[in-house]
């Protein structure tokens, strides 16, 4: 996240200190600032965020908000602190008090899109995610495209949801899950060939992933490659034990097992 309030701050002090002497700039530099701090504590709630330290972050995140009101990064990361909370409410009005410091920031606008869709508000965060597209194209293009492929996915629009896929990885190959998510949208499609060719392309980058290595083996039933499909379910239970793909993996190979002598 870009961080041009903090650092214009930061810039701001040091150039009203005016002209200071040798021993009394020497005498500053060993003494911390508030405002230093604050960064740090804006910075470290990030961190925390990343680690999932949820609560952690948010009283970091709360302090950095205290001395910088107006910074629109900071209401966006408490936002999405929120917004891990489930805290959909108030993370909206994070989100919207981010693009009002900023409207030049693109982020808060998909977060908040996450955040009602999230919430059920499907029209308002459809709103949000085709802002962040309409604009000059940025990092967050890739973001804003998945998560309206989701929102496709949630109205039951299966074959839009597919295009947005397609489209996000036409412009972006490595933005991997969407390879995942198309597979599972081309299954509701019926297209299970091109499902699993969308599940083995995912495995390659992620051999373990539970939801890829279950539904490959579901497209291989649909085309009576019944063995590769039991190694495909093997896969499921041995990489991801406790995984809901696991029990119903589990639930295949017990009657797998009654019928071919399996242990």
């Amino acid at each position: 996240m870009r961080q041009p309030y903090l650092a214009a701050a930061l810039i701001a002090v040091l150039l009203s200190s005016g002209c200071k002497t040798v021993l009394e700039r020497d005498q500053a530099s060993r003494e911390p600032s508030a405002l230093t701090a604050d960064l740090v504590d804006y910075r470290n709630g990030l961190t925390l965020l990343r680690e999932g330290r949820v609560d952690e972050a948010i009283l970091m995140l709360n302090q950095a908000r205290a001395v910088y009101p107006k910074s629109a990064e900071v209401a966006n990361a408490l936002g999405l602190a929120l917004l891990y909370k489930k805290d959909y409410r108030n993370s909206i009005k994070l989100f919207t008090e981010a693009i009002g410091l900023d409207p030049n920031l693109v982020e808060p606008i998909n977060n908040r899109g996450v955040a009602a869709m999230e919430a059920g508000n499907l029209k308002d965060a459809e709103v949000d995610f085709e802002a962040v597209l309409a604009r000059p194209k940025s990092a967050e293009h890739a973001n804003a495209r998945f998560n309206l492929a989701l929102l496709r996915g949630r109205q039951f629009q299966w074959a839009e949801a597919d295009r947005e896929l397609t489209t996000l990885l036409a412009d972006d190959p490595d933005y991997t899950k969407a390879v995942r998510e198309r597979g599972l949208v081309r299954m509701k499609l019926e297209d299970f060939r091109g499902a699993l060719e969308d599940f083995l392309l995912f495995l390659r980058e992620d051999s373990k992933d539970p939801v890829a290595n279950y539904n490959a083996a579901l497209c291989l039933l649909t085309t009576d490659r019944r063995d590769l499909a039991v190694r495909y379910m093997e896969r499921t239970v041995h990489f991801a034990p406790e995984s809901d793909e696991a029990k119903k993996a589990r639930r295949f190979l017990g009657g797998e097992s009654g019928l071919t002598g399996r242990d």
